[in-house]
């Protein structure tokens, strides 16, 4: 064979390769071929951290921590609520469904994850702004439009 030819055969001879190894691996994450984001829901939340007054702070500025990382903690939270009521009932009630009061440790617990997790030089900013609270705002789409509920105040924690 002479180079030239094999020069343009060879990308082809690696692409097949590639091809081959990813439908061998099938799903195996990052070797996927199904589209992650195809299917979105049509409800959602976000959460946000307030002061005292219930005013937002500004929380990765202050502490280095993304509120997604907040979230992901109190939805673990959430979880374990779900998988409790479960254990009781038989059945888990959607995130959602939750009542105030069973959302409340999961927030309280975050609270202290944060505060836990936040920088030495950030605790006297943040017991400035104690006792801090933790919203949660739905986000729901109705009739094409995106609807956002009011803050619904989740926990309280004070700042030691």
């Amino acid at each position: 064979m002479s180079r030239r030819l094999l020069g343009k055969v060879a990308p082809l001879g690696i692409f097949v390769a590639l091809t081959a190894l990813c439908l061998a691996l099938k799903e195996n994450f990052p070797f996927t071929h199904y589209p992650m984001y195809s299917d979105f829901s049509d409800q959602s939340y976000y959460v946000w951290i307030g002061d005292a007054e219930g005013e937002p702070i500004a929380i990765q500025n202050l502490t280095g921590l993304r509120t997604g990382r907040i979230k992901k903690v109190y939805n673990n939270g959430l979880q374990a609520v779900r998988a409790e009521v479960r254990r009781q009932t038989g059945s888990a009630p959607r995130k959602r469904d939750l009542t105030a009061e069973q959302r409340r440790a999961p927030g309280g617990e975050t609270l202290a994850w944060l505060v836990g997790a936040a920088p030495d030089g950030a605790l006297p900013a943040l017991r400035a702004a104690s006792p801090l609270r933790l919203y949660q705002v739905d986000i729901t789409i109705d009739r094409g439009r995106v609807v956002e509920s009011e803050p619904l105040s989740i926990a309280e924690f004070a700042v030691p």
